[in-house]
C-alpha cells in the first residue's frame, strides 16, 4: 500500500568519486608526463643500464632495511595498544600490523585501509572503536612527529639539499630546521604528562602526554631512517647529499606522494626525487625507485599472501598457528585478490617491454606473437577479476587460479622477465590453499566495481600507455606499425598487445553495462505457497500475506514453522518485512537471511521491518533508518457511535443513500467475479495512468486474488470496488492489499469500504486493522536530527506534487489510527543509498517482470 521514495544519493556520490578518479589519473599523468620530459630518446635503455649496474648486496641489503622498516611499524601497534590497556598475544599484535601497514602502503590512504585491518582484527579482540582509533593515531602521530624532526634535523645539518630547490642562504635554511626542532620540544612543555587537545576551531587533535609523543618518535625516527636507507644504499657513489640530507629530501618526496592521492605515490614520488637530487642522474634514481618499490612494496605484499596461504592451512595444529589464521582469514580474500591485480598489473606492463635479444634468437615468430598477446590478455584478466576474489566470488578464484596456473608458459615463451613467471605459480598456490575462501555463488558480471578498483585499473592502464611512449620515443609512430610482424618488431608487438587489453576493459565494462543484474532468485510453486498456510495462520502481522502474490523467493525454517520473503535486485538482498514466525524461529531466520546473502555476494536489507527484532538487526551490524508510519485502526468496540465517530458515521450515511452495498465474498466464491474485477482494474488503471507494481504490493494476478476472501462495494446491483482481505488470526489483525474502484463509483466509496471493514472486523473479534504505511512521515525533524532524517523530510516537502506524502497521510488519519513505525535495516555507510535506490526499484518493478 506504499512505496519508499528513490533518493538522488548516489547519483551525486557517484560524480564526486568519478571526480576524485578523474582528478588523480591526471596528477599521475602530469608527473609521468614531467618524468618523460628528463630524458631523450632513450631514456628506457638508460634506466635499464642503471638498472643492470645494481649488485645483489645492495638488492639484499634493500630488502632487509626495508623489511626492519616494517618492523618499526608494527611497534606503533603495541604502543597503542599499551595506551588503550590491553594486552593481545604478540602474534595478532604482529601480523595485524603487518597485513594493516602492507595494505595501507600499496592503496594509499594509510589511515583508512589500514584502519580497516585494525578494525576487524582488533574488534573481534574486544578493542572498542575508540580504542582502535588511538592505535591508528598513534601510527598518523608517529610519522607526523618523526617527520618533523628529522627535516628540521635535515635543514639545520645539510642545507645544501634545501638550498637547490628553494631561493634561500645558507643561514635561512638552517634557522628553519632549527625552528622547527625548538617547535618540536615546546610541543612537548605544551602535552605535559596526561596530553592535551591541540587544534584549530572545529578541528581539534588529542595528542598523547609526553612520554608517549617521545617513544613514537623515536620509533618514527629509526623507522623513516631505515625506510630512507633502503632507497639511499641504491644510489651510485658518490652520494651526495649525505645521508641526513637524503632523509629530508626522501620525506618531502614521500608527503608529495601521499597529498597526491595517487597509491603508492606513484610517478609523483619519483618526480619529486628527481627536482631534489638534480645532481644524480636521471636514470639511476629511476632505477633505484624500481628496485626500492619491488622490494619494499611489492615483496611484503607478497609476503602478506604466503603468510595467508600458510595460515589458511586445513586445521592449524599450535595456538599460535591457531591465532595468526583467525587473523588473516577475514583478509585473506583482500590479500590475495592484491596480490593477483599486482600480478596482472605486472604482466601488462611486461607485454609493453622490449623483448629480451636472446629470446628474439631462440624462438620462433609465431611463438612469440601468440604468447605475447596471450600474456597480456591474461594480465588484464587477472586485473578485472580482482574485484571478485575481494568479494570472496567463487567464479573469480576458478578463473584467477586457472590463468595464475597456465599463464606461466606463455609468459616465458614470449621472452618475459624471469620474476613475473615465477610469481604466477606462487600465485596460483596461495589460491589454491584458500580455496575454501571463495565460496559465493554469481557470474562474474554480476560483481558490481567498486570505486577504488576502477581508479586502480584505469591507473594501471594509464601508466601502461604512458610507459609505451616512453620506451619507445624513438620510434616514429607510422600507421605501418600495427601490420610489421618480426622477431625484432618490439614496438608494433607492445602496440598490439596494448589494443588488446584497452579492448578486453571495453568489452568487458560493456558486458557488465548490458548484463542484467536483477535477475530474480526462484521463486516458489503454488504447491509450495499453500504449504505456508500453516505459517501464516500464526502470523501476527498481515504482511505475511505478501508471500501469496507468489514474486518472492521463500527462506523456510528447518523446521518448516517458519519464513522469509526474499527477492534479489541489483546489490541487494531485500526480504519483505519481519520473519514470518514464533519470535526464536525469526531470530534464527534472520541469521540465515544474512548467510544467504553472504553466500550470493549480496548486501542484506530487511524492507519495512517493524520494532520486534531491532537488536537482532543490530547484532548483525546493520543500521536501522525509519520510512514512515503505518496506520492501525482499533477495532476493539469499534462502532459509529458518538462523536469522535461523527465523520466516519456521516461517510457511511451517505454510501448508503448513493445505494452503496457491502458484502465479503470467501474466496472460493472469487472465481465468478474475475471478469468484472478485471474491467475494474484495467479502468482505475487507465484512470490512475499507472502500471502495476510488485514486491511490497499485490497485482491483479488471478492466481493470487483467488487466495484470500474478496471485500466489494455494489451500487445498483453492479461491483464499482473491491479488495482482497488479509488476516493474520494469531494477531487479530486485518488489513487490505490490492484496493480499486470504479471511475463512475460514488464519492466517498472506499470512505465506505473501510468503514465497513472495520465493522465487520470489530463483529468477527479482531483487534485492529493495518492501512499500511504512510511513507517519509512521523521522521524527526529536530536541526540536530539524523541525515537521513532532515532528507527523508526534504524529499518529503518537495516531492508532495510527485507522490503525495502528506496527502496520504491525511487520508489515513482520518480513521483515528495509531501510528506504529516502520524501518529500513541495511548496511550503513555507502550501502545504505544503494540498498534504498535497490528496493526502491525493486518495488517499482513489473511483478510480471520478476515471475
Amino acid at each position: 500500500m506504499s512505496e519508499s521514495a528513490a533518493t538522488p544519493g548516489p547519483a551525486l556520490e557517484g560524480w564526486r568519486r568519478a571526480a576524485a578518479i578523474a582528478a588523480t589519473l591526471v596528477i599521475m599523468a602530469l608527473a609521468l608526463h614531467a618524468l618523460a620530459g628528463e630524458f631523450g630518446g632513450h631514456g628506457y635503455h638508460q634506466i635499464r643500464s642503471a638498472l643492470r649496474g645494481l649488485t645483489w648486496p645492495q638488492l639484499a641489503l634493500t630488502t632487509l632495511l626495508g623489511l626492519a622498516s616494517y618492523g618499526c611499524l608494527i611497534g606503533f601497534d603495541a604502543i597503542g595498544l599499551r595506551h588503550a590497556r590491553h594486552r593481545l598475544p604478540a602474534s595478532r599484535i604482529g601480523i595485524t600490523a603487518f597485513l594493516a601497514h602492507t595494505t595501507g602502503q600499496t592503496l594509499g590512504f594509510a589511515a583508512l585501509t589500514g584502519g580497516a585491518v585494525r578494525l576487524r582484527s582488533y574488534g573481534a579482540a574486544g578493542l572498542s572503536l575508540a580504542e582502535i582509533g588511538q592505535v591508528v593515531l598513534m601510527s598518523t602521530l608517529g610519522f607526523g612527529f618523526g617527520a618533523w624532526l628529522l627535516l628540521g634535523l635535515a635543514l639545520w645539518l645539510e642545507p645544501g639539499a634545501a638550498m637547490r630547490v628553494l631561493p634561500l642562504t645558507t643561514a635561512t635554511v638552517s634557522g628553519l630546521g632549527i625552528a622547527m626542532l625548538l617547535a618540536f620540544a615546546a610541543l612537548l612543555v605544551l602535552v605535559g604528562r596526561s596530553g592535551r587537545r591541540i587544534g584549530w576551531r572545529q578541528h581539534p587533535l588529542w595528542i598523547p602526554d609526553r612520554r608517549t609523543v617521545l617513544e613514537i618518535t623515536a620509533l618514527s625516527v629509526v623507522e623513516l631512517c631505515l625506510a630512507s636507507a633502503a632507497f639511499y644504499v641504491l644510489l651510485p657513489p658518490p652520494q651526495e647529499p649525505g645521508f641526513i640530507g637524503f632523509v629530508g629530501v626522501y620525506l618531502v618526496a614521500t608527503v608529495a606522494g601521499l597529498i597526491s592521492t595517487v597509491p603508492a605515490g606513484l610517478g609523483v614520488f619519483e618526480w619529486s626525487l628527481l627536482k631534489l637530487l638534480p645532481q644524480v642522474p636521471p636514470a639511476a634514481i629511476l632505477a633505484a625507485a624500481v628496485a626500492y618499490r619491488l622490494t619494499y612494496y611489492l615483496l611484503p605484499l607478497l609476503l602478506s599472501a604466503l603468510l595467508a596461504g600458510l595460515a589458511s592451512a586445513r586445521r592449524p595444529l599450535r595456538s599460535g598457528a591457531g591465532s595468526a589464521w583467525a587473523v588473516v582469514r577475514p583478509w585473506l580474500p583482500n590479500l590475495l585478490a592484491l596480490a593477483v591485480f599486482a600480478v596482472g598489473s605486472l604482466l601488462v606492463i611486461d607485454g609493453t617491454l622490449p623483448l629480451p635479444r636472446h629470446r628474439q634468437l631462440s624462438a620462433s615468430l609465431p611463438v612469440i606473437e601468440t604468447s605475447h598477446l596471450l600474456g597480456s590478455l591474461g594480465g588484464v584478466a587477472l586485473l578485472l577479476i580482482g574485484q571478485g576474489l575481494q568479494r570472496r566470488s567463487h567464479s573469480a578464484w576458478l578463473l584467477a587460479f586457472a590463468l595464475c596456473t597456465v599463464l606461466p608458459l606463455p609468459v616465458w615463451l614470449r621472452g618475459g622477465h624471469l620474476l613475473v613467471a615465477l610469481l604466477l605459480p606462487l600465485a596460483a598456490l596461495a589460491l589454491w590453499t584458500a580455496r575454501r575462501e571463495f565460496y559465493r555463488q554469481g557470474a562474474l558480471l554480476d560483481e558490481a566495481w567498486s570505486w577504488p578498483w576502477l581508479r586502480n585499473v584505469a591507473l594501471v592502464l594509464a601508466a601502461t600507455l604512458w610507459l609505451l611512449f616512453f620506451v619507445y620515443s624513438h620510434v616514429e609512430y607510422r600507421n605501418e606499425l600495427w601490420w610489421q610482424f618480426a622477431t625484432s618488431g618490439n614496438a608494433p608487438r607492445a602496440l598490439r598487445a596494448l589494443l588488446l587489453v584497452c579492448l578486453a576493459v571495453i568489452v568487458f565494462g560493456l558486458a557488465r553495462l548490458l548484463h542484467s543484474t536483477r535477475a530474480p532468485l526462484p521463486l516458489p510453486d503454488p504447491d509450495a505457497l499453500e504449504q505456508l498456510r500453516d505459517v501464516l495462520a500464526q502470523a501476527q502481522d498481515t504482511q505475511a500475506c505478501l508471500v501469496m502474490i507468489g514474486d518472492k523467493a521463500v527462506l523456510r525454517s528447518e523446521a518448516g514453522d517458519g519464513f522469509v520473503m526474499m527477492q534479489r535486485y541489483g546489490g541487494s538482498l531485500v526480504a519483505m518485512g519481519d520473519p514470518v514466525g514464533p519470535p526464536e524461529v525469526a531470530r534464527k531466520l534472520v541469521w540465515r537471511f544474512r548467510e544467504t546473502a553472504d553466500r550470493l555476494g549480496l548486501r542484506p536489507v530487511f524492507y519495512q521491518t517493524g520494532e520486534r527484532y531491532w537488536q537482532t538487526y543490530l547484532d548483525l551490524g546493520l543500521t536501522l533508518v525509519k520510512l514512515g508510519e503505518e496506520a492501525m485502526v482499533p477495532l476493539q468496540d469499534f462502532s459509529l457511535a458518538g462523536s469522535e465517530r461523527a465523520e466516519l458515521r456521516q461517510a457511511w450515511n451517505k454510501g448508503k443513500r448513493a445505494g452503496l452495498c457491502f458484502r465479503l465474498v470467501p474466496a472460493p466464491g472469487v472465481a465468478g467475479l474475475l471478469p468484472v474485477l478485471a474491467d475494474i482494474s484495467e479502468r482505475w488503471l487507465e484512470e490512475k495512468a499507472g502500471e502495476e507494481k510488485g514486491f511490497s504490493l499485490g497485482s491483479f494476478d488471478p492466481a493470487y486474488l483467488l487466495r484470500f476472501p474478496l471485500a466489494v462495494v455494489e451500487a445498483d446491483g453492479r461491483a464499482v470496488a473491491f479488495a482482497n482481505l488479509w488476516q493474520a488470526p494469531a494477531g487479530r489483525e486485518l488489513s487490505v492489499d490490492l484496493m480499486r474502484h470504479h471511475p463512475d463509483a460514488p464519492k466517498g466509496t472506499m470512505d465506505f469500504l473501510f468503514i465497513e471493514l472495520f465493522l465487520w472486523g470489530a463483529a468477527n473479534g479482531y483487534r485492529r486493522f493495518s492501512l499500511g504505511m504512510a511513507p517519509l512521515t512521523g521522521l524527526a525533524e529536530h536541526r540536530l536530527a539524523g541525515r537521513w532524517n532532515r532528507f527523508a523530510n526534504l524529499v518529503a516537502r518537495h516531492g508532495e506534487r510527485f507522490y503525495g506524502f502528506g496527502g496520504l497521510r491525511r487520508f489515513k488519519a482520518k480513521f483515528a489510527p495509531e501510528w506504529r513505525p516502520r524501518y529500513l535495516a541495511a548496511p550503513g555507510g555507502m550501502h545504505l543509498p544503494a540498498a534504498l535506490l535497490d528496493v526502491t526499484r525493486l518495488i517499482s518493478l513489473d511483478p510480471q517482470r520478476q515471475k
